[in-house]
């Protein structure tokens, strides 16, 4: 969580500490609770399935080798962040035919400087690229191609060339082209004057999968439950595949700017049935990230978004700015809200809380120095363009204000342990009151709070739930502070 995303403002000078050198709760006490929750012994379960190959597909998962022995023939180079759409077209290839696989994660230019060791062997720094039996290649197209080729079984993601199949393939990509250059038009652009061409585009697409018998664009021969649940002749294809990355960001930035809903819209039932059925895939859900995420990578990689009048209702819902980053939460559904979350993936609050806990406290050190870059100076390196504007690595923290910053990550962390909020809310009104307390000290932790909420990245962190579980915690303890 305290790696790739981040700016400065500062916060003024600060004073005397908060909380002085309050021990408790201390990270190792709270990473015994949070180890003991089921949730907790889950992941650390799935930790140790990871370092030997196995266990679910993660963006945390380094190794993947499907059952087989011996060193695998690819290595992936994807993005740091999960923000690149085409690195998710080709992570998501290797998941679903079971390619065993190693993973070197590589910044993108937006938000991290590329390793020189990455630079030699890739000197355009293009991602993703991987590497099979020791060549090297780019471009995502010639990469699924080429898996495609070598890696036939046990799931082919093609039709045959000469087949009937093959074409309408084709005609599928070809309209995904149509409707990425809509989607362009429409987010990209003021006004609102493509929305209809988008529609009409989106209506085709539809279509095209209303004339399929299961969800995916291409027809097969399994039942409805096989082609959901995973079975090689599903008819999940390459063509799914290339419609992955953009329908999914098109499903955020048409709602945060332009105040379409694609989810959940009536109009398009067949684009709803396949995100359904996508998000039964775990290898799908691994890389999914959710729409505050999406509207933050989006910018520096396509250009900005620009709003219309009538999309601030949409907008503040992704946001956090209306009541959605606040305690209580909402409960997770599936068929309502902006983001709907199957019963499948919804961990129900207790998960989703000790998930948040257990990646805070797993990494408490490096995230609490992170979070003080808030009140730190900024490089400016995020000025620069096609830059992240939360994006900042060279920023300074004002570690001043550690001690302070670290105490109120604790009581978050325990909160979220906890279900509940008065022991922690009373220790963090205690210090915010206190008289040895200083007015620039609040303000300045109360900034690298809202830094750190405001850089919670899916999947990249933590899974969507879980991420609401964090931001609407570190909220309570912002107002807490005030």
């Amino acid at each position: 969580m305290a790696s790739k995303l981040g700016a400065s403002g500062g916060a003024g000078p600060t004073g005397p500490a908060l909380f002085g050198d309050s021990p408790d709760p201390s990270w190792s006490s709270l990473r015994g609770e949070a180890i003991a929750t089921p949730t907790g012994a889950g992941i650390e379960e799935n930790k140790r399935l990871w370092d030997a190959g196995a266990g679910p597909p993660h963006t945390d998962a380094k190794l993947r080798l499907f059952g087989t022995t011996g060193e695998p023939r690819v290595v992936l180079y994807r993005d740091t962040a999960a923000w690149c759409p085409y690195c998710q077209k080709v992570w998501l290839m290797l998941e679903e035919k079971r390619i065993p696989y190693r993973v070197e994660k590589i910044n993108m230019r937006s938000y991290g400087d590329k390793p020189s060791s990455y630079l030699a062997k890739v000197p355009s720094g293009l991602l993703p690229a991987i590497s099979l039996d020791g060549e090297l290649m780019t471009e995502s197209l010639s990469i699924m191609q080429t898996l495609e080729a070598t890696f036939p079984k046990p799931r082919r993601m093609l039709p045959d060339r000469e087949s009937p199949e093959f074409q309408e393939a084709v005609r599928l990509l070809n309209l995904e082209r149509e409707l990425f250059r809509w989607w362009c038009q429409f987010v990209f652009r003021s006004g609102d004057s493509s929305r209809g061409a988008l529609e009409k585009t989106l209506d085709e697409v539809n279509s095209a999968l209303a004339s399929s018998p299961g969800p995916w664009f291409l027809p097969s021969s399994a039942s409805e439950d096989e082609a959901v649940n995973g079975s090689p002749d599903d008819g999940f294809s390459l063509v799914d595949l290339t419609y992955v990355p953009h329908l999914e960001r098109m499903a955020a930035s048409t709602a945060y700017w332009k105040g379409l809903q694609l989810r959940g819209n009536e109009r398009w039932p067949s684009i709803n049935r396949w995100f359904e059925a996508l998000e039964m895939r775990p290898a799908y859900m691994a890389g999914k990230s959710d729409f505050y995420t999406h509207v933050k990578d989006i910018p520096p990689q396509y250009g900005d978004g620009v709003s219309i009048r009538g999309a601030e209702a949409m907008k503040a819902t992704i946001d956090g700015t209306d009541a959605s980053w606040s305690l209580p939460l909402a409960p997770l559904d599936a068929t309502q809200g902006l983001e709907p979350v199957s019963s499948e993936n919804n961990p129900g609050e207790d998960g989703a809380r000790h998930e948040a806990a257990y990646k805070l406290i797993g990494n408490a050190e490096a995230v609490a120095k992170f979070a003080c870059r808030g009140a730190g100076r900024g490089s400016g390196w995020n000025l620069l363009p096609g830059r992240a504007p939360l994006s900042d690595p060279n920023a300074t923290p004002n570690l001043e204000i550690l001690p302070d910053v670290d105490y109120c990550l604790r009581r978050v962390a325990s909160a979220l342990l906890k279900g509940s909020l008065d022991e922690d809310e009373a220790a963090l009104k205690r210090g915010a009151t206190s008289s040895g307390g200083h007015p620039g000290t609040a303000a300045a932790v109360e900034a690298s709070l809202v830094y750190l909420r405001d850089r919670v990245g899916v999947p990249r962190d933590m899974t969507y739930p879980a991420a609401r579980q964090l931001r609407a915690h570190l909220n309570w303890a912002i107002k807490t502070l005030k």
